[in-house]
């Protein structure tokens, strides 16, 4: 269908400046004044409920390590897609 090609091509298959990582948020260890930002997020971060920041930060590692999670279940016997189009 042309419409699903379209929603592909203008959603799904960013690229460059507007893809973004949940690590491009985070203070840059590698730079100085990096304990300051860290002080502020947890600052702002102080009156999230425990339930909510198990979630974000879930989240953050989750997607993080997608293909890492991607890789590990290819080496599982039955869970194998050698040619990533397997059934």
């Amino acid at each position: 269908e042309p419409i699903a090609n379209e929603m592909v091509n203008n959603m799904l298959l960013e690229t460059g400046e507007r893809s973004w990582q949940p690590q491009d948020f985070l203070p840059d260890l590698s730079q100085e004044g990096w304990e300051d930002e860290v002080k502020e997020i947890r600052e702002m971060a102080a009156n999230v409920p425990d339930d909510v920041m198990v979630v974000l930060v879930g989240d953050m590692v989750t997607e993080e390590a997608l293909p890492t999670y991607q890789t590990l279940l290819n080496t599982f016997e039955g869970c194998d897609d050698p040619t990533g189009v397997s059934g």
